[in-house]
């Protein structure tokens, strides 16, 4: 016997769940940035703020048109 027709199960709660924690994880970069700097500049006023390591990334790794940071330790 042939089974009735039923509609597929829909993409959007997934789609949307994605967003949701992409969106996130930007967000929590940006707050984590934003408590590196004002740390850096409590502990050196009015000096430049170097750029942050990645998190993640561990891999040696170029940076153009800016400071170069010392290799990880």
């Amino acid at each position: 016997m042939v089974d009735p027709y039923r509609q597929p199960k829909s993409f959007t709660p997934l789609a949307t769940l994605y967003v949701l924690v992409f969106y996130t994880g930007v967000i929590g970069a940006a707050i984590k940035e934003q408590f590196y700097k004002e740390k850096y500049w409590e502990d050196h006023p009015g000096e430049v703020v170097p750029l942050m390591k990645p998190m993640f990334y561990s891999s040696p790794w170029k940076v153009y048109r800016g400071d170069i940071l010392p290799p990880n330790q």
